[in-house]
């Protein structure tokens, strides 16, 4: 999996222009009566709202071909575990989508398919920043990768007919994905759909767990995981 890129992005200023249309000139008024002077009411004051980052996410696949209905969104962490903040709409047949979010606090962007066919394969961290900020944020999907071995009971057998739960931590960020499966009757098994990337690997049963330190899940492709051996839960 990419590194994190830091958001570039430029400022966004505003300005307000008065313009006036020509015309005849009336005749000028007479003056009024000089009157006592009347202090005007003070309007009141609105109320600025909190800065926002306006983010043109632009989702394409390894062969730079754009992907529709693929939904940006912004994390406290770039993981599985956090709900999103925010959300924006699908991706359209350009792969192209425009959503805002806060800018007071440092978030993660990603694009997300609820089918889990892609992962993104990069995100960006994002804010906080003080004011209104523009962003091109391009996000490239990798089609998901499965897992597959067979689970060993510390003794040696297979662990047969096992629910056994999987976490695959990020080098740096992290426990990062987890799901879970049932083995067969020969201890086999079979984890669909996850991020593809570097990760270390944790499987978990109710006999111990099992750990493998630095797995390449490639994306796209079945990956074979061997066959792990539990060890006890001290």
């Amino acid at each position: 999996m990419t590194p994190a890129r830091a958001l570039a992005a430029g400022l966004l200023s505003a300005a307000c222009l008065l313009s006036g249309c020509g015309g005849c000139n009336p005749e000028p008024a007479p003056a009024p009566a000089p009157s006592a002077a009347v202090p005007e009411e003070a309007a009141p004051a609105i109320p600025a709202g909190p800065p926002v980052i306006t983010a043109t996410v632009t989702v394409r696949d390894l062969d730079g071909a754009p992907l529709a209905g693929m939904v940006p969104i912004v994390t406290r962490k770039p993981n599985a575990f956090d709900p999103p903040v925010t959300r924006g709409d699908p991706t359209d047949a350009a792969g192209r989508s425009v959503f805002a979010f806060p800018a007071g606090e440092a978030l993660c962007l990603r694009a997300w398919d609820a089918d889990l066919h892609y992962f993104a394969n990069n995100y960006f961290d994002v804010g906080p920043v003080t004011g209104p900020v523009a962003a091109d944020t391009p996000v490239t999907m990798v089609p998901a990768a499965e897992a597959h071995g067979v689970l060993l009971l510390p003794g040696g057998g297979p662990a047969a007919n096992t629910p056994v739960s999987l976490m695959l931590s990020h080098p740096t960020r992290g426990p990062w994905w987890p799901a879970e499966a049932v083995t067969g009757a020969d201890g086999a098994f079979s984890f669909p759909n996850i991020p593809p990337g570097v990760f270390r690997v944790e499987l978990t049963a109710a006999a111990g767990a099992a750990m493998l330190e630095e797995v390449t899940l490639q994306p796209g492709a079945p990956n074979e995981l061997g066959a792990p051996t539990l060890s006890p839960a001290p």
